[in-house]
């Protein structure tokens, strides 16, 4: 029998803000009732910075951005920031996790490059080749249909337009692969939304979309997907654990480093992190 969820997104949210267990979980995924903290923080972030220097490597003439499944709108007030026109879309009202929260930022902060459209990404209410840039953080593992979705990106995309799409959590297989990842997910054990699909299911519904890939980034091959870790800290940690000091006596650091990411690489943990670029 499937299993029935007794709470909504915002709701989950609220119950998990309340528990200090889940305080890191909270702060880290930038969820705190502090609307406007989590927006800045995110603009200021190692992972934003990545994000813009892709786009600023890729597509340096690119104005217009879609940020789809939006949010509580951390990455629309990051791109309006830095000059994008930003069109952000979002299904859910909530004034907290969702569009509501979006509305709050843009008149409070007196935001004009910000608009704001409801609606799911298998069927986006928008016309062909609007957008520059499509950025999806943490969204396409939630859709319906990755397929649809993927075409409504590329259908609105420009020519030589960009998809970013990031942190987006692969499993093996979706049976105990995928059971094993949801079954970690504090969210999950809530409101029943969390999902991943396996990498060569995005990488598949990306090229048949008409995506052409010139990025795919594992979980520990750049920082968007390390965050909240840097790289430093990431260092610090595979170098300084036991078995990293142990090694460490007779290699040089760079050497243990290397074998140590290689030996993470391996273990292949359910819901890892990968992020996607693709051009039109």
């Amino acid at each position: 029998m499937e299993k029935k969820f007794e709470y909504t997104w915002e709701e989950a949210i609220q119950i998990l803000r309340k528990d200090p267990q889940y305080d890191k979980f909270i702060y880290y995924s930038y969820l705190t009732d502090d609307i406007l903290a989590n927006c800045k923080r995110f603009y200021v972030s190692t992972e934003f910075d990545e994000v813009k220097e892709i786009i600023k490597r890729e597509m340096p003439q690119a104005k217009k951005v879609l940020d789809l499944a939006a949010g509580n709108g951390i990455a629309t007030y990051a791109f309006a920031i830095s000059g994008f026109d930003v069109v952000a879309l979002e299904p859910d009202p909530s004034k907290t996790v969702g569009y509501g929260a979006i509305e709050y930022v843009k008149t409070h902060e007196k935001i004009d490059s910000i608009s704001i459209i409801t609606g799911y990404g298998e069927n986006i209410p928008i016309e062909d080749e609007m957008f520059d840039v499509v950025y999806v953080r943490q969204a396409l593992h939630h859709a319906k249909d990755l397929g649809k979705m993927l075409k409504e990106i590329f259908r609105i995309l420009k020519k030589g337009g960009l998809l970013v799409a990031t942190r987006e959590h692969v499993v093996d297989d979706y049976s105990e692969g995928l059971k094993k990842f949801l079954d970690n997910q504090p969210d999950h054990q809530l409101y029943g939304g969390e999902n991943a699909f396996k990498h060569e299911d995005y990488v598949n519904a990306i090229k048949q979309a008409g995506g052409n890939i010139i990025c795919d980034f594992g979980p520990y091959d750049n920082i968007i997907n390390l965050f909240p870790r840097t790289k430093d800290i990431f260092k610090h940690e595979i170098v300084y654990s036991k078995h990293g000091k142990l090694l460490s006596r007779f290699l040089p650091e760079a050497l243990v480093f290397k074998i140590g990411v290689w030996v993470l690489k391996k273990k292949k943990v359910q819901g890892r992190l990968h992020s996607f670029v693709a051009r039109k």
